[in-house]
């Protein structure tokens, strides 16, 4: 579980940099077009493996509680209290 979670915030840290990329190149003093659209397609490559990851790590809360937390609850617990979730896994 630990190692899911590690591996969701580096994606997050790719995912953000590629989109990151993606604006700098659309600002006027910058703008190039193709290659915004790479970063862009870059970002959403990354965010189907992230997207992956996070329904892995849901599966898994609901594997240790027996069912007990439903995977819509783990996909919540995941996105609005990850430093929870890290904690206990920890």
């Amino acid at each position: 579980m630990k190692e899911l979670l590690r591996k969701i915030k580096v994606l997050e840290k790719e995912m953000d940099k590629a989109q990151d990329q993606s604006e700098y190149w659309l600002e006027d003093e910058h703008f190039d077009l193709e290659k915004s659209e790479r970063f862009e397609k870059e970002a959403d490559a990354i965010y189907e493996r992230l997207y992956k990851l996070l329904n892995q790590t849901a599966d898994r809360i609901v594997s240790i509680t027996s069912g007990q937390v439903d995977k819509v609850t783990a996909m919540t617990m995941i996105r609005c209290r990850r430093s929870e979730i890290e904690r206990i896994f920890a």
